[in-house]
Parts: structure tokens; C-alpha cells; sequence
């Protein structure tokens, strides 16, 4: 027998078509970012197909990152660029915006801000200037960056459909929701919230059906807090999420067992739920139905949760303890009926 008819051709990637590697590497950058950032250096024609992907959704984790996309998006405006980015690549490209250092400059989050005004969903967990909560703001030009990062963000030229941010990202004076870039928003969540001024503005937005809360204060009184916020909503809402923390574990002998366990059970509202967050999860855990570790709450905003984001599991839970209370009227109902 001849060894040729033995012989198997020689394979090369190149010999595919183009739109099946094109497709190949595209499938690897979407599924391990990593690997597709080792992939883009193949050819500049591979870059070209995988960055938009790769610049997809931006989570900026420290402050050395967020000065190093600040120069990237900043080198794609010069004229003498050697970027591989048009001057409207984030524009285009960039969905997803995530701010999660707690320190951040101003001036590097508003020019990385400002080259994404198409983005879907915006995270600002960080603490820009070192701005504190009831603290006095900065000086100089700390403080004019300061305000431009907040003039840009109360700005029409935002108009995500879900926000999460520090409340006091905007000073008091400004803290309410009929700036232009809520308009759109149909998903809210509020980090650090010290008090709910403003909130009235919330029945203005038109698109709004879930809202979340990170409250700075133990919550002294919980559920009257909550049936008060809950007055403060458009009739669109669907959810609210009142999010407790390590600190605040509830027992049957806590001062705020029965507040916590009114929000719980839909007393205080049936579109109200409590959730609690940390770094490490309850063992114990009969008044948080939904458990969030903290890298489990960044996943859920930038849509690459592990199974289902919180807003899903507060929508089930508050369908299941609607049938769960149909079904105990029905039983009461019944149960009446043979009495007499």
C-alpha cells in the first residue's frame, strides 16, 4: 500500500475562511477576556475584530487602571495616534462602565465618562477627590474637577438604563432624580444612602421598576424608613431592595427583628425584599433571602452573573411569597367554609 495514501493533509488556521476565524476568535475574546487580549497581538486584522469586544464592558478596580484607560482613550483623539482605536471606538463599542476603586480622580473619571456616552450601564462606586459623605469638598483644582465630573454626570449626554452609584457622588443640593441622565434609568441602586432627600423626584421618572439601597446608618427603625421610601416611588416599581451587611445580622432578639421581618414577609410592602451583602455569606439566614457576596454584586451589573443577578432573585421571591400568601387566603377561606 502507498505510504502517500496514508498521508493526512496538513491543517492550517489560515485556510479557513475568513468569517469562521473571525467567528473563532470572537467566540474566545467573549468567553475568556484574557485569552482573547493574548489573541489580539495575533495580526492587526485579529485586534480589529476582537476589540470592540474586549472594550465591551470596562471595570476599572484601582486607580492605576483608571489613569491607564484615561491615556488610552485620550491617545485615540490625537492626530499623530498610533492607536489602533478610531476616534469613536468607545463611543461605539463601550456598553458597560464600571468604577469600582473606592479612591478615584475626577478628571480621569470624567474623560474616561466622556468617551462612552452611549454606555447601557453605569457603575460609579468610587469616591471621587476623596470626597466623604457630609464631608466638605475639595479645593482648587481638585474641586473644579470635582465639578465637572458632577456637571458632566447631571448632563443630558448620559443616558444609561441602569445606574448604580455612590449617593453622595452629587452634592446635597443636587440630590434628586430629574437630571437628564435618570430619565432613561429603569434599574436604580443607591450606595451609601444617608438620607432619602431628594427621593420625591423618583415618582417623575417614567421608565423606573427596580430600585436598591446601601444605607450608611443601622437602620434605626427599618421598616417605617422603608414604608416611607416606598411612598416616594412612580407606580411603575416593581422591586425594592433594602440590602443589609455583616454588622447588621439580625436575631429574634434584635431591637429590629420585627421591622426587618415586616420587609421580609411583605408587610410593609409587597414589592419590598431584603438582601444582604458581605464578604463572606450567613450561615444563618432566614430574614436575607437573597445572599450577595460582594464579587457576586459586580458580576450582576455587568451582566456575567454566575446564575441569576439579584434582580431576578427578588423578582422570584416576591412572585413566590405572593402565591404562598394566595395560597394561605385559600386555605383560610376554605378552612371557614367547613367551620360553618
Amino acid at each position: 500500500m502507498s505510504t502517500g495514501l496514508l498521508e493526512i493533509p496538513r491543517f492550517c488556521f489560515s485556510d479557513l475562511p475568513e468569517d469562521l476565524c473571525r467567528l473563532v476568535f470572537e467566540l474566545v475574546a467573549e468567553s475568556d477576556p484574557e485569552t482573547g487580549r493574548s489573541c489580539a497581538l495575533v495580526s492587526k486584522e485579529v485586534n480589529a475584530w476582537i476589540e470592540p469586544i474586549l472594550y465591551r464592558t470596562l471595570i476599572i478596580q484601582s486607580e492605576a487602571q483608571l489613569e491607564s484607560l484615561r491615556r488610552i482613550v485620550e491617545d485615540t483623539n490625537q492626530i499623530d495616534s498610533s492607536s489602533t482605536k478610531s476616534t469613536d471606538f468607545f463611543a461605539t463599542y463601550v456598553k458597560v462602565v464600571a468604577i469600582v476603586t473606592l479612591r478615584s480622580d475626577a478628571a480621569n473619571a470624567l474623560s474616561v465618562l466622556k468617551a462612552c456616552p452611549n454606555v447601557e450601564i453605569l457603575v460609579l462606586w468610587s469616591n471621587p477627590n476623596k470626597l466623604e459623605a457630609g464631608g466638605a469638598s475639595p479645593y482648587g483644582t481638585l474641586a473644579k474637577d470635582l465639578r465637572d465630573l458632577r456637571d458632566f454626570i447631571t448632563s443630558p449626554k448620559l443616558s444609561p438604563r441602569r445606574i448604580s452609584m455612590f449617593h453622595h457622588i452629587l452634592t446635597t443640593s443636587e440630590v434628586h432624580f430629574s437630571h437628564p441622565i435618570f430619565q432613561n434609568v429603569t434599574h436604580l441602586e443607591l450606595v451609601r444612602v444617608d438620607s432619602k432627600a431628594g427621593w420625591e423626584t423618583l415618582r417623575s421618572l417614567p421608565c423606573l421598576t427596580h430600585v436598591s439601597a446601601h444605607c450608611l446608618s443601622s437602620l434605626e427603625g427599618c421598616g417605617q424608613w422603608t414604608r416611607e421610601a416606598m411612598d416616594l416611588f412612580p407606580p411603575t416599581l416593581r422591586v425594592f431592595i433594602v440590602w443589609f451587611y455583616p454588622d447588621l445580622c439580625f436575631e429574634n432578639t434584635h431591637a429590629e427583628f420585627e421591622g426587618v421581618k415586616a420587609i421580609q414577609d411583605g408587610d410593609i410592602d409587597s414589592r419590598a425584599v431584603v438582601a444582604y451583602m458581605g464578604s463572606s455569606l450567613l450561615s444563618s439566614w432566614d430574614l436575607h433571602p437573597i445572599l450577595r457576596l460582594y464579587k457576586d454584586i459586580i458580576e450582576d451589573w455587568i451582566g456575567c452573573s454566575v446564575g441569576k443577578d439579584f434582580w431576578t432573585l427578588a423578582e422570584e421571591f416576591i412572585e413566590e411569597r405572593h402565591r404562598r400568601r394566595e395560597l394561605q387566603a385559600s386555605l383560610g377561606s376554605a378552612l371557614l367554609y367547613f367551620a360553618n
